[in-house]
């Protein structure tokens, strides 16, 4: 199956020093079903497809993280999507949904 995702929903994080910063807890598809990020990486693990979808730009694969790559952050699942030319694609750059 594939799924494509025109927005996400994000929370405000404490990392183990103190500091915050936020996390994609979910998307939202062009369907407009929400899913955690656990549903995400539980689906690309039984070999769905999932992109992010921004008119005008090309489809981004969205791929699981163990952990968040900021440091003393723990936050799992964690949500990304792969390096392309294009900024506006980017899971982190969605609109909030």
């Amino acid at each position: 199956m594939t799924y494509y995702v025109r927005k996400v929903r994000k929370e405000s994080v404490r990392t183990k020093n103190g500091s915050t910063h936020e996390h994609i807890v979910g998307v939202v598809t062009t369907s407009n079903s929400y899913y955690t990020n656990k549903e995400v990486v539980d689906s690309i693990a039984a070999s769905s497809d999932w992109f992010t979808d921004v008119e005008g730009e090309p489809k981004a694969t969205i791929r699981p993280l163990r952990f968040c790559p900021a440091a003393d952050c723990l936050h799992q699942p964690y949500l990304t999507t792969d390096a392309d030319r294009s900024r506006r694609n980017n899971l982190e750059n969605l609109p909030r949904g």
